[in-house]
């Protein structure tokens, strides 16, 4: 009999942020450099220039660890959300 381990997956964070003054450029710099920073798993960023907003999807252990990512970052989202349901 093989027995698979059940692990619980890393919850899972979306938080906004305003991006209006930043350049194409200078917006792909900045996710780059949170994908190379192994503290917070980075899954995805999309943005919408015309409307200045950026969203990020995070993997963490908690939203206080996002928090810190995105600060030692220069981040202060408009908001973060726990990712509890999924349709």
């Amino acid at each position: 009999m093989v027995r698979i381990a059940i692990t619980n997956p890393m919850p899972r964070y979306i938080s906004q942020h305003t991006v209006a003054c930043l350049t194409r450029q200078a917006l792909q710099a900045l996710i780059a450099e949170l994908k190379r920073d192994e503290t917070v798993r980075t899954v995805r960023c999309v943005s919408d220039s015309l409307e200045g907003k950026l969203l990020c999807e995070f993997e963490a252990p908690d939203k206080e660890t996002v928090m810190a990512f995105l600060a030692a970052h220069n981040m202060r989202p408009q908001w973060v959300i726990r990712v509890e349901n999924e349709w």
